[in-house]
């Protein structure tokens, strides 16, 4: 549960978030897929749906941790870069798509909603935020347990997620809901992996999708309810 470097560049018009480095990651120097040309093209394995953003995180191959986190927003029939980023994924890098599985150290490949998020103080969203307190925050993720893959709030499990205690430590200062194996998106499978998250981090992850925490709040601040996340390798996401 890392991120990746702090270098970013953001393609607004009227914004510019400012860190180390400032110009875009060398993945998308060398002429990688441009996620919203590809989205407005119709070039996308996906569909936005209702979403009036879609946030990309692109890796290159399959057993990359590093990826290219893109934010495309809607204008019109269009799609319009406002963010790009480098983050981090599963220490495994991607799994293929339906290949994940609880603890095997990879992300889930494939298009999914972002429908909540939580942390230590709401940065603006539009999403529905849970503000963390400072213990018996939990998620569960014990294979068996009716909680597999909910937010809950008591005794954390000792294979669960104890929200508290890594807001701590930082990651989940800041964070947002992956629909992965959940509601709406799709009934809770025991063992298909769970807790799936946007968060803060410096670094490869356990499966959740990392990255620099300016990079995520301004990301979350124009997030709401129908938004969605395309994830996996660069084949996975586009037709060519």
């Amino acid at each position: 549960m890392r991120s990746g470097a702090m270098r970013v560049t953001v393609l607004s018009s009227v914004a510019v978030l400012v860190a180390a480095g400032l110009h875009a990651p060398r993945a998308f120097a060398q002429g990688t897929e441009d996620p919203c040309r590809a989205l407005a093209q119709g070039k996308t394995r996906y569909r936005a749906g209702a979403a009036r953003h879609v946030v990309f995180a692109v890796a290159a191959r399959y057993g990359t941790t590093e990826v290219v986190v893109t934010e495309c927003a809607r204008t019109g029939r269009s799609w319009k870069a406002v963010l790009t980023a480098p983050g981090h994924v599963g220490r495994n890098g991607y799994a293929e798509p339906g290949a994940k599985r609880e603890g095997d150290g990879m992300s889930p490949s494939g298009s999914y909603s972002m429908t909540e998020a939580f942390g230590e103080g709401d940065p603006g969203t539009r999403l529905p935020y849970r503000r963390l307190r400072e213990s018996g925050d939990c998620w569960g993720s014990t294979i068996g347990d009716r909680r597999y893959n909910r937010y809950y709030r008591g005794a954390c499990l000792p294979a669960d997620e104890d929200l508290s205690q890594i807001m701590e430590n930082g990651p989940y200062r800041q964070a947002v809901v992956i629909d992965y194996n959940r509601p709406p998106d799709s009934p809770v499978v025991q063992g298909n992996g769970s807790a799936i998250f946007m968060h803060v981090g410096v670094g490869q992850t356990a499966g959740c999708v990392s990255m620099a925490r300016p990079v995520l709040e301004s990301v979350m601040r124009t997030l709401r309810p129908r938004d969605r996340i395309m994830m996996g390798t660069s084949r996975a996401l586009f037709r060519r």
